[in-house]
Parts: C-alpha cells; structure tokens; sequence
C-alpha cells in the first residue's frame, strides 16, 4: 500500500473537501479524487459517502482515520530513526594507518578536518601495511595513510600523495659511519642491513630491493623483522644498520644516529587513499578540503 493514498485521505477527511485537501497537499483535485478512489479500490470499501451537498465518511472510512493516522505517524518515527542512525554512521570515522611516521601525519590532517567538522569521531587503527591496504579494500577502514606502492594496482582506490621524503641511514653512535652526517648511497653496499619483514608489507620490502639495486648494489640483509619498533632496537643493539627518515629514531634512542644518503632512490612516498565507492559523504568533504589547504598541512 502506497501510504501517500493513505496522508490524502487523513487530509480530506481533516478537510472535509477534496478541493482544500488537494491545495494543502499542493495536488490536483481530480489526482487527489484518484488516489482516494484507488486506495477503497485496494481495501474494497467505501470511505466516503460522495454527495453533492454533504461531505460524509462511511464507518469504514471513520475506523481508517485512527489506523491511519497511526501507520503515518510511525512511519515518520521510523525514517526519523533511521536517519538518525545514519548520520551518526557518518559521523564515524574508521583511519588507518602503518607506523609512527604515519601517525605524526594524521595530527596535522586530523587538526584540519576538525576545524570545519567538529562532530566527526575519528577511530584509529595502528596496522601493518599489509593489513591496512587490505582494510581499506575490505571496507573495515574509511580512510588509510599507506605507501603509494601499496595502494598501486588497487582497484577502486583514490590515493592524494602527502609526503616524498628522502630516506637515509640510522647507525648505532659506536658505528664508524656515526662520525658522518652524510655519504653516497653506494657506500651502504656493504653494510650489514636489519629490514621489515614481507609479511609486514610484500611492496615495501619489494620497493627497498628495487632502490638498493637503483643505488648500484645488492643489499646484505643480515635479519628481517616485523615491527618498526625491533627495527630500532636492532640498530640500538649494533645488529645492523637501517633505512629511515631523519628525525624519529634518533630521537627516540640517544644510541642511534642518522646520515643522510646523497643520491639514493630511497624515497619514502606516502599517501592518503580511500575508496572511490566510499558512502559516507564527508570523505570526500575531507578529502577535498585536504587538498586544498595541502601547502600548509606539513609546514
């Protein structure tokens, strides 16, 4: 049953006149006429005596006024409800992201979005880049801050780059290259070298292969590992050396130390995706406010 047949009768029995029914529910007379009679049609009574000179409703048309009126009423209680709950489903959203590098993004991009969209609640979710790729695809994450070689490929996925930044060396303070603050990325060819593991991200360890083979050697990977945080504490340990960005381990552990590597291909490229067929309607309000205010983001 089409419940508008049902708000045009509450309207004309209200009324008393199909004719100042019709202008209040800013229909014709004769549609409003039509709709009255397919809907005794479809309940095979008779809702209104029509007579020339008397507006009148039969039995049947006085017991569809109390039913009537409280179908309509819960049926605007439930869309009321049910766009509650949907808007507050927006207010929701699920970032994820790899590393501490990654988390100090969000900050900045979080500070912004808040600005303008208050109400917003953001989840967090620390991930390997693996699972924070397969999050995004999964639906189970909005909007992910990943490396653009994992987000190649990715069907559905818009991406915005955030941040290309040259990565270097992190050596123990007691490692002879502590005593420098730069070389050539082909020095690290000999170098004993602590990697995160495949499982941590099969693209991220693929990519550091590719770039030590652009920087002229094959790396002498002496343990693989499957959190940054082992990572440095290999390095702090003296168990190798390892790439990074300038400006986090060595802060965290007084023993480490970064050089800068002049020329290398290591660049580490992070970006900000999420799916192109994302329903929430302020990912793309954030997306694009992002975007537009990118040049002050990470001053």
């Amino acid at each position: 049953m089409d419940l508008r047949k049902i708000e045009y009768f509450l309207s004309v029995a209200k009324e008393q006149s199909f004719t100042k029914a019709a202008a209040q529910m800013n229909v014709s007379q004769s549609g409003i006429s039509q709709q009255i009679a397919s809907l005794e049609d479809e309940l095979d009574v008779k809702l209104i005596n029509r007579t020339k000179n008397k507006f009148e409703l039969t039995e049947a048309g006085v017991a569809l006024i109390v039913s009537g009126e409280d179908i309509v009423n819960q049926y605007h209680i439930m869309v009321r409800k049910v766009k509650e709950i949907h808007y507050r489903s927006q207010l929701d959203i699920n970032f994820g992201y790899a590393g501490p590098i990654e988390a100090t993004i969000i900050e900045p991009i979080v500070s912004l979005i808040q600005t303008h969209y208050p109400d917003l609640n953001f989840n967090f979710e620390k991930n390997s880049f693996k699972e924070i790729g397969e999050a995004l695809v999964n639906h189970t994450m909005d909007i992910v801050i990943a490396y653009t070689y994992d987000l190649i490929n990715q069907k559905k996925v818009v991406s915005i780059p955030l941040r290309r930044d040259a990565l270097g060396l992190i050596v123990n303070k007691n490692h002879p290259l502590a005593e420098k603050q730069k070389i050539n990325a082909f020095e690290v060819a000999h170098e004993k070298i602590i990697m995160l593991n495949r499982e941590y991200g099969e693209r991220n360890y693929e990519n550091m292969l590719k770039c030590c083979a652009l920087d002229g050697y094959e790396p002498n990977i002496v343990e693989e590992v499957d959190t940054l945080e082992s990572m440095f504490l290999k390095v702090n340990a003296s168990k190798g050396v390892a790439f990074f960005l300038k400006g986090y381990a060595e802060k965290l552990f007084r023993n480490i130390h970064f050089v800068e590597l002049e020329g290398t291909h290591h660049i580490n490229r992070i970006d900000l995706a999420w799916l192109q067929d994302n329903n929430n309607e302020y990912i793309a309000k954030m997306t694009k406010l992002i975007q537009k205010n990118m040049h002050k983001l990470f001053l």
